[in-house]
């Protein structure tokens, strides 16, 4: 299993390993993110997006519009699956088209949709381990994105 495990005690540490993220990965990829409500899944992609070159406060959680996109040096999708019955409902987004963008797609709540996803994803469990601290459990499911991990081990 290729995993990569970060301790964040700030929210400047979330945004470091945001953009060390962002540094390493290819053009087209897509994140799964997991963990309760208030970990901070919306507060990463707001790191990813400030990483590339996007106002972070443009970014919001998109539980009632379902997707966002933003432009900078990388495109982003943002997707939030809270208020999804299932995947199905989730495929009908246009997911899979998504998905062969040369962008960032973003996926929060993702375990409610783990039938739709792609073969190779990267999945981020956020587990709250303080008022401000968390822990960032960042695994390459499939084979394509497992360089992901080795490259954030050698930062």
């Amino acid at each position: 299993m290729s995993e990569y495990v970060f301790s964040s005690n700030s929210l400047a540490d979330t945004d470091r390993l945001a953009a060390m993220l962002v540094s390493v990965l290819p053009q087209r990829a897509t994140i799964a993110f997991c963990g309760t409500l208030g970990a901070g899944k919306t507060r990463f992609v707001q790191g990813l997006a400030a990483a590339a070159g996007i106002d972070p406060a443009d970014v919001t959680s998109p539980t009632f519009v379902l997707c966002q996109q933003y432009n900078g040096s990388r495109r982003l999708y943002h997707l939030d699956a809270y208020r999804l019955h299932d995947a199905d409902e989730f495929r009908e987004l246009g997911t899979d088209e998504l998905y062969d963008e040369a962008a960032l797609t973003l996926i929060e709540w993702a375990d409610k949709v783990e039938p739709a996803l792609p073969d190779s994803y990267l999945l981020i469990q956020i587990e709250v381990t303080g008022e401000q601290t968390r822990q960032f459990r960042i695994e390459a499911i499939g084979d394509e994105l497992g360089q992901v991990i080795a490259a954030l081990r050698a930062l």
